[in-house]
C-alpha cells in the first residue's frame, strides 16, 4: 500500500527534517562578495517552494503569504521576489570555492540532494505529491 504525502504541510515538514540545509550554507554564502541581507537558507527554501509547487515569479510573494504552511516553513519571513530571483541567477553560475572551480553547478548539487530525500521517502513506501489540489474521481480536494 502506498502512503501519500499530499499536503503542503506534510511535504514541507518531511523536506525540512530530511534535507541537509546546513551542508549548503557556506557554498551559498560564497555566491556573495559581502554578507547577504537575507539568510541564504531562507532564500533556498523560497526557491524550493517556487519550483515544487510551480508558482510563477509574479505570484511568489503573495502565494507564500497566503499559505500558513509556507510561512511556517520560512519562519514567517518572506524575501522580495527580486532578491529570490537574483539568488536563483547566482545559483546557476559556476561556484568558485577555495580556488577551484566546481565541476557542477551548485543547483545540480541541490537537485541531487533533493532527489535523494524524495527517493528515501519513496523507498519507505511514501508517494510525494505536490500542488495545492488533488483530483480524486470527480471530486477535487485541497
Amino acid at each position: 500500500m502506498v502512503k501519500a504525502i499530499s499536503t503542503e504541510k506534510d511535504l514541507l515538514l518531511k523536506i525540512d527534517k530530511s534535507f541537509p540545509w546546513e551542508t549548503f550554507r557556506s557554498k551559498l554564502k560564497s555566491l556573495y562578495s559581502k554578507k547577504p541581507k537575507w539568510d541564504v537558507i531562507s532564500l533556498l527554501k523560497v526557491l524550493l517552494i517556487k519550483f515544487v509547487f510551480d508558482i510563477s515569479w509574479n505570484n511568489l510573494e503573495g502565494e507564500i503569504r497566503d499559505s500558513k504552511s509556507f510561512m511556517d516553513f520560512l519562519d514567517g519571513k518572506v524575501p522580495p521576489k527580486s532578491t529570490v530571483f537574483s539568488f536563483y541567477k547566482k545559483l546557476q553560475q559556476t561556484v568558485v570555492q577555495e580556488g577551484e572551480t566546481m565541476r557542477t553547478t551548485l543547483m545540480d548539487e541541490l537537485n541531487k540532494a533533493l532527489n535523494k530525500v524524495i527517493s528515501e521517502y519513496r523507498e519507505k513506501g511514501f508517494e510525494l505529491e505536490v500542488g495545492r489540489e488533488k483530483t480524486i474521481g470527480s471530486r477535487t480536494t485541497t
